[in-house]
């Protein structure tokens, strides 16, 4: 697991997986809240690109916290494709 170091946003983990699996993609968490991959390549200027992993079926990130990743996602984005391809690669 590698610490996301491009950026970082207050309350929420942010990493990247050993080993993950294609397409590239990082992993952001609200301890025990919810947790969520963003595909940062895929990521629109009003659209983050993401999927939940838990809860299955609960409330996930607010509004506020997704426009924020998005926000931070188009700043970083080819720092966020370096860091992928050298921690996870």
């Amino acid at each position: 697991m590698g610490k996301l170091e491009c950026f970082q946003l207050a309350g929420l983990e942010l990493w990247f997986n050993s080993s993950d699996h294609e397409p590239p993609h990082f992993h952001a968490r609200k301890p025990d809240k919810w947790e969520i991959r963003v595909f940062f390549r895929s990521c629109k200027r009003k659209k983050l690109a993401f999927n939940v992993k838990f809860p299955p079926s609960g409330p996930g990130p607010s509004s506020k916290e997704l426009r924020e990743l998005l926000s931070l996602v188009l700043q970083h984005r080819d720092a966020l494709y370096a860091e992928w391809e050298t921690k996870v690669r």
